[in-house]
């Protein structure tokens, strides 16, 4: 717009010139001591036009040569910049076929030509890495720390990932120094968090939870299944009821109607001695969703009447009647409520359907408690046989003597 303007009052000027030379030329006279220049008004604007555009153009030109050394360096600097983007391109390239060496001659050759080489000798010491080159790995890390220290977050985090598989403890500490340092964005949270569960330091992990949530370092799923895995191997290795029961109250109600976190803390607490909420807390879950390491469980309670538990769980065959370890839980039920026959017909339909280990064990216990000592033998014999041709079972949360769970 300004163009236009300056433009339009240009042709103005030369069209109003130009009237008022066809008009009158008139006479200019210039006098400097003796000597006189006449001419006419016509010529003298054409002479002060033609001064005007040489001073502008000297002046372009001076500026131009001002400007020169200036913009070769600037037309240098950008091929260096398209010559490094183009040895990037090509590192990326054959680092995608799996030719690490091309990839990271490549990639440092790059990085030496760029203005931030930073990502350059990050993706060179990945190649190295690759190829089990540790000390160029290495090297390469060390030079982007001294070159580009002001990225000193970005190279500790991938530093921390490539030593995550060798050395996972170092990884760990790189990670916790820039946690401590209040440097950890939501990258960093999101390899700490899962770096603290591959080493199992649940304890670190519950504390660092809250903020890797406000950071949404990671996707819901994933943060959801390592919250889970978290509450189950807190609620397994507490170490007392105490501190186990404290656990359990710090839970979010979600979290104490999962199935999963249900069965650990149910599984941990019967190796303290049970009390007799345990009936109605799996009662209440199963009612909600139906789960097999819970009906397992079930069978294990000792607390209160085993009778009045039978009861209530022979409702569930009405819509798990073929569910073998709905089967194996009442055979133990009415083991323990010395209902012999009863017993024996749950957990030989059991093992009909499905021969596990711990139901035979379950069988021959009921037959012995019965006084049958040659029938329990038998089935003793039978489970020998079946171990031979045994499948994958399903996993149950069975506790052993320290409160771990294990498969059948």
């Amino acid at each position: 717009m300004k163009r236009l303007l300056l433009w339009t009052l240009l042709f103005l000027l030369i069209t109003g010139a130009t009237t008022l030379a066809l008009y009158d030329n008139g006479r200019l006279s210039l006098v400097w001591g003796d000597y006189v220049i006449e001419t006419s008004g016509t010529l003298a604007l054409v002479l002060v036009g033609v001064l005007v555009l040489l001073a502008y153009g000297l002046f372009r030109l001076l500026g131009w040569l001002w400007r020169l050394p200036r913009t070769l360096r600037e037309r240098r600097q950008y091929k260096r910049l398209l010559r490094a983007e183009a040895g990037m391109g090509k590192g990326l390239l054959a680092g995608e076929h799996g030719d690490w060496r091309s990839a990271e001659r490549a990639l440092i050759k790059a990085a030496k030509l760029a203005e931030n080489g930073v990502m350059y000798y990050l993706a060179a010491a990945r190649m190295a890495h690759n190829q089990g080159a540790k000390e160029r790995r290495d090297r390469y890390l060390k030079e982007a720390r001294e070159k580009y220290p002001d990225d000193f977050v970005t190279i500790a985090l991938v530093e921390a990932r490539l030593l995550a598989e060798e050395a996972p403890h170092k990884a760990l500490a790189l990670l916790e120094s820039l946690v401590e340092d209040g440097q950890a964005t939501a990258a960093v949270w999101a390899e700490y968090a899962q770096l603290l569960a591959r080493l199992e330091r649940w304890t670190r992990l519950r504390e660092i939870l809250p903020q890797v949530k406000r950071s949404r370092a990671l996707p819901a799923d994933v943060l959801e299944g390592l919250e889970r895995r978290m509450w189950r191997h807190l609620l397994t290795e507490a170490d007392s009821a105490e501190a186990l029961n404290a656990l359990w109250h710090l839970l979010e109600r979600r979290w104490r109607q999962d199935p999963e976190i249900l069965a650990a803390y149910v599984a941990r607490q019967l190796t303290f001695g049970e009390t007799p909420q345990l009936a109605s807390l799996i009662e209440k879950a199963l009612k909600k969703h139906w789960d097999p390491r819970l009906v397992y469980l079930y069978g294990q309670l000792r607390e209160g009447p085993a009778f009045d538990r039978l009861q209530r769980a022979e409702k569930w065959l009405r819509h798990h009647g073929d569910d073998p370890v709905l089967l194996a839980t009442l055979g133990r039920l009415a083991c323990q409520a010395q209902l012999w026959g009863q017993a024996q017909d749950y957990l030989r339909r059991a093992l009909a359907l499905r021969p596990e280990l711990d139901t035979f064990r379950a069988l021959a216990q009921c037959l012995e408690a019965a006084g049958e000592a040659d029938q329990a033998a038998l089935v003793y014999k039978d489970a020998l046989a079946a171990l031979e041709n045994r499948t994958d079972p399903l996993a149950l949360p069975v506790p052993d003597n320290k409160g771990n769970t294990h498969s059948l």
